[in-house]
């Protein structure tokens, strides 16, 4: 059980409710880490900051991108 109630878009601050209706519109729910993490604000962004440096490095391919994202989330007992 979590220690922290997940946020929702009603209780969560304007900058971490504008990210939640971005990725409800891209994925169609909004991630559980931002759930969470959208407590702080600014550990979110920089979450998010850290991710998209990453993929915009471009050093790893998209095709093993989703490999590396696919066994992850089997290590972790996710869905993907």
């Amino acid at each position: 059980m979590p220690r922290l109630p997940e946020l929702t878009l009603e209780n969560a601050a304007l900058t971490v409710r504008e990210k939640m209706v971005a990725q409800e519109h891209l994925f169609g729910f909004v991630l559980n880490p931002t759930k969470q993490m959208g407590y702080c604000p600014t550990i979110m962004e920089g979450q998010i900051a850290m991710t998209e440096g990453i993929e915009k490095a471009g050093h790893i391919e998209d095709g093993l991108r989703s490999l590396i994202c696919m066994r992850v989330a089997k290590l972790n007992g996710c869905p993907f």
